[in-house]
């Protein structure tokens, strides 16, 4: 009998996975408009499993906050400009299909942006 529960995943590593699995979620919102494919073109899938890729290499998997956060730049050119640009549209259409993890993002943002000018 196959075992159908899902592992359960440390609450270290929960931000971590969260965003390993809205990542690919954005890209693909940001293909279906920016380039009119229902599916990934072959652009945004290299850009996907570029960035899953980077995420699995993350040095900081525990308590991970955003990578806009990040001191590290993970990401080479071009994949970087690329992201960025995704996140830029994507970013602020969150608010329709993931409202709790947009409002978690942008309060995060705001404590972060006072807590650097301190």
């Amino acid at each position: 009998m196959i075992n159908n529960m899902k592992t359960k995943i440390p609450q270290e590593l929960k931000n971590w996975q969260k965003e390993k699995e809205l990542i690919p979620y954005m890209i693909k919102m940001y293909c279906h408009k920016k380039h009119h494919s229902k599916e990934l073109c072959d652009e945004c899938q290299k850009l996907t499993e570029y960035a899953l890729f980077r995420l699995d290499k993350c040095p900081f998997k525990k308590n991970k906050r955003f990578c806009s956060f990040c001191k590290i730049h993970c990401y080479k050119e071009p994949y970087r400009s690329e992201i960025k640009e995704v996140m830029r549209y994507s970013g602020p259409r969150m608010i329709f299909t993931h409202p709790l993890f947009s409002f978690k993002h942008v309060v995060e943002m705001i404590s972060y942006k006072r807590k650097m000018r301190k």
